[in-house]
């Protein structure tokens, strides 16, 4: 069984890409194997240049841009929807077999691998198979992916809840500050949570006007991250997890 993550989110936009392209930094600057997979993309059209995909951006965070984008993207869409309602816009049927056995050729035993989902935990990816069904079937840890706004105490609790009645290992939360300055809610997120839920909270990012992708941005939020108990809930030998070196660029 592969060792790894299944990056999930409370919503769309929620950061999820971000949070990837930093444990892939942070990752390659500790000398850990890393393979990253975007399954399903949506929003990329014949003229979206590579480093502005999803999947490109967390390519170059590793320092492996020059691997083929369609080894990490396996079905990409142009329409910006839901992957199964996009396949659906190009009259493509691509089912739960075809979308696992793709994954599954490219899961990397001796990797840590890290497979990002499609918007939250019950998007549509193929007919009848949710992003949750994904996850269960992989067999990896969820990392969740949750803002701190007011209403994210509901939607994370919704997400931790299902990720548990599916018998789905939660690895722990990555809280990404999407709004900024925090106000009652955002200072109260995580006590709330914690108060109702054990998840391990590993981390939480600052608010940032926009996402910062560039190497040494990257490593200074890679700080705000438990890497060592991230590690240890991905399955990754105790061996291998030693302090980064990390230098700026």
């Amino acid at each position: 069984m592969p060792r790894g993550l299944f990056i999930t989110g409370t919503d769309t936009g929620i950061g999820k890409t971000l949070v990837a392209a930093v444990l892939a930094a942070a990752l390659a600057d500790r000398g850990v194997p890393c393979r990253y997979l975007k399954p399903m993309e949506s929003g990329i059209t014949p003229a979206t240049p590579a480093a502005d995909t999803d999947g490109g951006r967390v390519l170059i965070a590793a320092g492996r841009d020059d691997t083929p984008l369609d080894e990490v993207i396996l079905f990409r869409f142009q329409e910006p929807l839901a992957p199964l309602l996009a396949a659906r816009q190009e009259n493509r049927l691509i089912d739960r077999d075809t979308l696992l056995a793709a994954i599954r050729r490219r899961l990397d035993p001796g990797a840590l691998n890290l497979v990002e989902g499609a918007g939250g935990l019950m998007v549509p990816l193929c007919p009848g198979y949710l992003a949750a069904d994904l996850a269960a079937d992989l067999h990896l840890p969820a990392l969740v992916v949750c803002r701190s706004a007011l209403g994210a105490v509901n939607h994370t609790l919704l997400t931790l809840a299902e990720l548990r009645r599916r018998h789905i290992p939660v690895a722990g939360l990555v809280i990404n500050h999407l709004t900024g300055p925090p106000g009652i809610a955002e200072w109260h997120f995580a006590d709330q949570v914690r108060e109702f839920d054990p998840a391990p909270q590993l981390g939480e990012l600052p608010f940032l006007d926009a996402p910062d992708f560039r190497p040494a941005a990257l490593r200074r939020l890679a700080g705000r991250i438990d890497f060592d108990a991230l590690l240890r809930a991905a399955g990754e030998p105790e061996k291998r997890i030693a302090p980064a070196t990390m230098t700026e660029p």
